[in-house]
C-alpha cells in the first residue's frame, strides 16, 4: 500500500462512518448525540459519538467535505502519523470539545456534528504550515479565529442555520480552537524539553 493511501485511511474511514450513521436517521442521532443530562447520568460515549452524527444530510455532507478538505491540506502531517494515531487525535479533540461543552456551557442541552472538531483540525493544520513560513496559512488561521470570534459575539448566521436544519452551537467551534491551541502548546513544550 502506498504512503498516500495510508495517510488517507483514517479520514476516509471517518467520512464513511459519518455518512453511514447519517443513513441511520433520527434513531441513530438520538442514541449518539451529546445530551447533557444523559452524559451526567453516565452515558459517557456521547462525549465522542456526538461528533459523528448530524442534523441532516446537508450538515453531514458539509462536515464530511470539510474533513476531506482538511486532510487534503495536510498531506505532510498525515504522512507522519499512523492511522491509529490520527484516530487518537480525532478522539482527543472530540472529547475535549464535549468536555468543554459540559463544563463551560451548561445551557447547551444537546449537540451533534463534527464542526467543533473540524475547527480544531483546521487550526492545527494551518498553524503547522504557518510555523514553516506559510503566510497564506497564517492569514487563514487569523481569519478562522476571527470567524469563530464573530460567531461567539454576534451569534451564528440564521441563513446557515436554516441551511443545515438546526441551531449552530458556536461554543463548540470556539472549544475546537481552544482544544487545538492547548494540544499545540503541549506539543511545542514537549518538543523543547531536553531529552
Amino acid at each position: 500500500m502506498t504512503a498516500n493511501a495510508v495517510q488517507w485511511r483514517a479520514p476516509l474511514a471517518l467520512a464513511a462512518l459519518l455518512l453511514l450513521l447519517q443513513a441511520g436517521g433520527e434513531p441513530v442521532r438520538e442514541a449518539l448525540r451529546y445530551e447533557r443530562g444523559a452524559v451526567l447520568h453516565g452515558e459517557l460515549w456521547r462525549l465522542f459519538t456526538a461528533h459523528a452524527v448530524h442534523l441532516g444530510w446537508t450538515h453531514a455532507l458539509l462536515n464530511t467535505a470539510g474533513l476531506l478538505l482538511c486532510a487534503a491540506l495536510a498531506p505532510a502531517s498525515l504522512a507522519r502519523l499512523s492511522w491509529p494515531r490520527q484516530a487518537l487525535y480525532l478522539l482527543a479533540l472530540a472529547g475535549t470539545v464535549s468536555l468543554m461543552l459540559l463544563l463551560f456551557s451548561p445551557h447547551v442541552g444537546n449537540y451533534v456534528g463534527l464542526s467543533g472538531v473540524l475547527y480544531g483540525l483546521f487550526a492545527c493544520v494551518l498553524f503547522a504550515q504557518a510555523r514553516r513560513g506559510g503566510r497564506p496559512e497564517a492569514a487563514a488561521l487569523l481569519l478562522l479565529a476571527a470567524w469563530v470570534a464573530w460567531q461567539w459575539l454576534a451569534g451564528p448566521c440564521a441563513q446557515e442555520e436554516r441551511w443545515i436544519g438546526g441551531r449552530i452551537v458556536a461554543q463548540a467551534h470556539l472549544y475546537g480552537l481552544l482544544g487545538a491551541a492547548g494540544f499545540g502548546a503541549a506539543m511545542a513544550f514537549r518538543a523543547r524539553r531536553p531529552a
